[in-house]
């Protein structure tokens, strides 16, 4: 019997997000959907630099720091993405839907301790904060 092998996503079309952000370079949201679809098209240096320009325009907001930590992970930059999801887990407190918080600060601590110790090691966030 052949092995199982997972079947390839397929390509994510970028020609729109690309197309709107040139159509509107200082909308936020645009720059942020953009941002992901090059992270999910594994183009990580296009998604740090537009993951960037998306902070700036928001003014550090959760969601482009998360993301920006994220994609500096994937590229080595282990320093800068310890500092991003630092950011992102502090501004964990501005969410006001309280689970959502309370997920994404865990995710952000989650992703130090790793690059930190090589482990999540989330006990005292689940648990509560001794």
């Amino acid at each position: 019997m052949p092995a199982y092998v997972s079947p390839q996503p397929p390509p994510i079309d970028l020609a729109e997000p690309e197309a709107l952000a040139a159509q509107n370079p200082q909308d936020a949201d645009v720059a942020l959907r953009l941002a992901w679809a090059y992270y999910g098209a594994g183009l990580f240096d296009r998604a740090e630099e537009t993951f960037e320009r998306a902070r700036r325009l928001r003014g550090d907001d959760l969601e482009p720091v998360f993301g920006l930590g994220l994609t500096l992970k994937r590229l080595g930059k282990n320093a800068q993405a310890i500092e991003a999801f630092r950011k992102a887990a502090e501004r964990t407190s501005e969410v006001t839907d309280r689970a959502r918080a309370s997920i994404l600060r865990r995710l952000a601590i989650g992703h130090v301790h790793h690059l930190e110790r090589g482990e999540w090691d989330l006990e005292r966030e689940v648990w509560g904060r001794a």
